[in-house]
């Protein structure tokens, strides 16, 4: 089921923004997260979503090169298929 809240965002000229959430919502079983858990964005014109990411979206791998190729295939697969890989 689909639910719509209209909600309002307060934009901050040095750190960002807040988007407001009612309680109604947040007091949602399906409401996928809890205080202080951490929420990718991810933008496609014209829809924001906020997911839950997974531990391997977080990391850079650039920095981290040797332990990219010692990770499961299609581990490395889904982090290419993000744009994710080490360069």
């Amino acid at each position: 089921m689909v639910k719509t809240i209209v909600s309002r965002i307060k934009f901050y000229k040095k750190s960002g923004a807040r988007l407001y959430i009612p309680e109604s919502v947040l007091n949602d079983p399906e409401f996928p997260f809890g205080d202080d858990d951490l929420v990718k964005i991810e933008i496609s014109n014209p829809t924001v979503m906020l997911i839950k990411p997974v531990w391997w979206e977080m990391l850079d791998w650039d920095k981290m090169k040797n332990a990219f190729e010692k990770l499961p295939d299609d581990i490395k697969e889904k982090i290419r298929q993000k744009g994710l890989e080490p360069t």
